[in-house]
């Protein structure tokens, strides 16, 4: 809603909210102010001023959270733990699958018992510990449980590791002695590779020898995403509020299927959902298609790896949502 005639909108933008824009340092600093005309009270601002630092560095911010120029700011799990003397810690699922596709196009991933040997050999606690020092949470499908409306809580462990499983499976495949294979990472994930590195001793006791090949985050896009001409990769996918969003990236006919999973009833069942009215059956379905999912190996689904927020301790309120979304009215200073 702007007034009638206002041409200033992409320098100085006017909203309906309960902040309103006072500034920004191309690359440096948003700020807001609160909107004391907001129409909404009980979701009004707490306070008065927000200065919003564009930062990349992480040990830049974590060094301007100690002098007092940052009130609060995300962290990593090892600055989480330097930190947790000084500062309240918050963490939380993301919203976000760290997944080990398999392009399920190319031999031997075209094999579901391949497939499935491999999720019987990955251990995500041992990721999770060794990774992400606990900041993560345990996957089964392609839904973080912060989605808990359509979560299928039911795959919980699926396939819980067993190497021995895993090799049962692998000679049933034709493949008693392994094979070699291939996980491309894309260069500029560093939290990947090391995910990269520890499946490779994983597979390595089902008598898989895997190789890591990093390259640059163009030429994964255009390789891995665009033509899927890869045989594993490890990615993080973003997290949406739709679960159409989420699954309808493996129906056959989605262009950027790099999983290249096809199946016929989970196609049908995509479609079906995005045009049912009726929730509970929606839900129904969605559940149903992340049993194909797992039940079928389309991935190995690893980890959510948690947001973590590192707050002076006056500063209270600090609430997570399942997309990147600061809400700066749930903030406040204890007196």
């Amino acid at each position: 809603i702007l007034p009638e005639g206002y041409k200033d909108q992409s320098t100085f933008p006017i909203g309906t909210g309960p902040y309103k824009f006072v500034s920004y340092e191309p690359g440096q600093v948003v700020v807001f102010e609160k909107n004391d005309d907001y129409y909404e009270k009980s979701r009004a601002g707490k306070i008065d001023r927000v200065e919003v630092y564009i930062m990349t560095d992480s040990s830049a911010t974590v060094s301007a959270l100690r002098s007092g120029q940052l009130d609060m700011t995300s962290v990593s799990a090892e600055n989480a733990q330097q930190l947790s003397s000084d500062y309240d810690i918050y963490s939380s699922p993301q919203n976000m699958v760290q997944i080990f596709a398999l392009n399920n196009s190319v031999e031997p991933f075209n094999d579901v018992k391949v497939r499935q040997a491999i999720n019987y050999l990955v251990d995500k606690d041992e990721i999770i510990e060794g990774v992400f020092d606990g900041y993560a949470t345990k996957l089964s499908s392609n839904f973080s449980p912060v989605m808990s409306h359509y979560y299928n809580d039911k795959l919980t462990d699926y396939y819980k590791t067993d190497v021995e499983k895993a090799k049962e499976l692998l000679t049933e495949a034709g493949y008693p002695n392994g094979f070699d294979m291939t996980i491309t990472v894309p260069a500029n994930y560093q939290k990947h590779i090391d995910t990269a590195q520890v499946i490779v001793q994983q597979l390595a006791k089902g008598g898989i020898n895997a190789t890591i090949e990093t390259i640059e985050w163009a030429a994964w896009l255009e390789d891995v995403y665009s033509n899927a001409q890869y045989q594993t990769t490890i990615i993080g996918l973003t997290g949406k509020l739709d679960p159409a969003d989420v699954l309808g990236r493996y129906a056959t006919s989605y262009g950027k299927n790099f999983f290249k999973f096809s199946n016929a009833e989970y196609d049908e069942l995509v479609a079906k959902a995005s045009l049912e009215l009726d929730d509970a059956k929606r839900v129904e379905m969605y559940k149903r298609c992340q049993e194909i999912l797992t039940q079928q190996a389309a991935a190995v689904y690893l980890t959510d790896p948690n947001l973590i927020i590192a707050c002076r301790k006056d500063l209270k309120g600090y609430t997570f949502y399942p997309v990147g979304f600061y809400d700066f009215t749930k903030l406040y200073y204890e007196n």
